[in-house]
């Protein structure tokens, strides 16, 4: 291939990347925040080195992990993760966790259903997760249910099942203020 024309394509892999910055949260607007997760479903169907492996047959790691990245993406300073025990995590536990670590907020986000009985035949399962905001007083700032059918690829829901979840919980952080 010829060097001029490697130069556009040299010039769009450098430009792309600074095109996607992270947002900047607007003034005043909650930044540091901690995430909780919690889940009703006990176990995710596993079946994949990946989940047998790493762990991800846990939702709460799931939750987790991803609501971090997303929140990250969305210019929140993420101080702390937390993957609580009980299905659905206590106000108090929350608000403790939240003074620990000097944040203003804590993104709660739960796992309420999962029904996987349409991945392999449809590419889609049926999620219900409830997201919130407390802060350090225990305060409920915001609550949501989000439900959702996230698609993903015919690969990834043959290989990996957690990328339904996944995908949900990028749509659903979405709708954090």
């Amino acid at each position: 291939m010829r060097p001029a024309r490697l130069l556009p394509l040299l010039l769009v892999s450098l430009v792309l990347p600074a095109c996607a910055a992270r947002q900047v949260r607007p003034e005043g607007a909650i930044r540091k925040v901690v995430v909780v997760a919690g889940s009703r479903v006990d176990v995710l169907p596993t079946g994949t080195f990946r989940q047998d492996i790493i762990g991800e047959s846990n939702p709460r790691t799931v939750l987790a992990r991803q609501t971090e990245s997303e929140l990250l993406s969305r210019g929140f300073e993420v101080v702390a993760t937390r993957q609580s025990a009980a299905p659905v995590p206590l106000t108090d536990e929350v608000s403790s966790f939240v003074q620990q670590n000097k944040a203003e907020a804590a993104v709660v986000v739960i796992l309420d259903w999962l029904d996987v009985s349409g991945a392999t035949v449809l590419g889609r399962v049926d999620v219900v997760l409830r997201l919130g905001m407390v802060d350090p007083n225990g305060q409920v700032l915001w609550t949501d249910t989000f439900r959702s059918q996230p698609i993903v690829s015919a690969y990834q829901s043959a290989t990996d099942w957690n990328s339904f979840l996944r995908r949900a919980v990028i749509d659903a952080v979405q709708v954090v203020p």
